[in-house]
């Protein structure tokens, strides 16, 4: 059983799209003829990666495939004391400023108001995807964005687990 999260709820169209529609002259336009006409599919095939991430079972853990690392994930295990959920949750967690280092260095800070819908697009995706492939556990994803935005918006998941000693 998962639970589900990250809801995106309010969506909103970002600038950069309303105004090319703008600048078509069509009201009807959608994100996916932008997504066409802009040569976006090479991108859209990379982001494949991002929404529809690989995962790996490692000690009884789930992890992003491509985050993973055995030996960081075995010192976790140590210093963390066996905190799986904690230890899934820091070996998991995508921060999208490190993502989008180039794009906004190159001038495009004004996507950084776009990057938290982002966030929960990403997270509700895979909400849907760990449940779907791990139906029997319930995962937790988490969307977050300090609020002096430090860190930016951040997407992790881990596992819940039941405290055996309660039954």
């Amino acid at each position: 059983m998962s639970s589900i999260k990250p809801s995106w709820s309010e969506r909103k169209l970002p600038p950069f799209f309303t105004q090319w529609r703008e600048e078509w002259k069509d009201p009807e336009l959608i994100p996916e003829n932008y997504l066409d006409f802009e040569g976006g599919l090479h991108f859209v095939l990379a982001a494949a990666w991002l929404f529809c991430p690989e995962t790996i079972e490692y000690r009884s853990c789930v992890f992003l495939k491509e985050y993973f690392d055995q030996e960081t994930v075995d010192n976790w295990f140590v210093s963390l004391g066996n905190d799986r959920e904690r230890i899934e949750a820091v070996t998991n967690q995508v921060n999208l400023w490190s993502v989008f280092t180039n794009t906004l260095a190159k001038g495009e800070s004004q996507l950084r108001d776009e990057i938290p819908q982002l966030a929960m697009a990403l997270g509700e995706c895979w909400q849907g995807i760990l449940a779907s492939r791990y139906p029997d556990l319930e995962i937790c994803v988490r969307v977050s964005d300090e609020e002096d935005g430090s860190y930016g918006p951040t997407v992790t998941f881990y596992v819940a687990r039941v405290n055996a000693d309660f039954g």
